[in-house]
């Protein structure tokens, strides 16, 4: 079964520590155009939502640990007071 969303059994997933080429680690490791982070983030931040970890995009997803750290949107921040968070 391939589970496509970070919040699964009652619990938000989210990675235990960035990933090796995570977009949030200094210099472009993911070769993404120019301003495409922050595109992501715009989006992600406006909607209230979360950026998902690249390394988990075929599988039982999670949200990026850059992401995470970064940008606590309001669902991640109420998940983290109710005890939701689930490192990955």
């Amino acid at each position: 079964m391939n589970v496509r969303k970070p919040a699964r059994n009652g619990k938000v997933h989210v990675k235990r520590e960035m990933c090796e080429t995570c977009i949030f680690r200094p210099g472009n490791l993911m070769h993404l155009s120019k301003g495409r982070v922050k595109q992501m983030v715009r989006q992600a931040t406006k909607a209230q939502s979360a950026i998902i970890c690249h390394e988990t995009l075929n599988g039982p997803q999670a949200v990026c640990r850059g992401f995470y750290d970064k940008y606590p949107t309001q669902p991640l921040q109420l998940a983290q007071r109710l005890s939701l968070i689930e490192e990955d």
